[in-house]
């Protein structure tokens, strides 16, 4: 699972694709209203066995989403004129295959998330907070913050 955030700059996903191609399509549905958006031709940032790509995305706080990562049609140039000039049908039919080559879940949060440091997250952040400003310390006061 991926953890995004809010923000309207660009953000980078890094996977472990089936295939290394140079540039790839994200489609990312809202797991609450089923709507698709797609952002095509983002380019590939390969290091070692993990591909990178950057890009800006609009999500809500506390939604799931689904990732599917598509090779796109600039990277399948080659093997598309190729089975063109080799086809005996019309040129759509090679043109709307995709090949998926990598899904996940996509979580969207502005907390901080650091499992290292026990950083986990709460669905009550910003609800609560805890004092301890009391004389005895024997007990904890937690106050509903409206």
């Amino acid at each position: 699972m991926k953890i995004l955030t809010t923000s309207t700059s660009a953000q980078t996903i890094s996977f472990v694709p089936r295939v290394y191609p140079s540039q790839v399509n994200l489609k990312i549905r809202d797991n609450s209203t089923n709507t698709t958006t797609t952002a095509e031709n983002l380019t590939v940032t390969k290091t070692n066995d993990t591909a990178s790509v950057s890009t800006t995305f609009s999500l809500v706080e506390g939604r799931f989403y689904d990732l599917n990562v598509t090779r796109g049609i600039g990277s399948l140039w080659e093997s598309f004129t190729t089975n063109w000039e080799a086809a005996t049908d019309n040129w759509e039919s090679i043109l709307s295959s995709e090949e998926t080559i990598y899904l996940d879940k996509i979580f969207c949060t502005d907390q901080t998330i650091n499992q290292a440091n026990n950083d986990y997250y709460t669905i009550n952040s910003g609800d609560y907070t805890q004092t301890t400003d009391y004389p005895n310390d024997e007990y904890t006061i937690i106050q509903w913050v409206i």
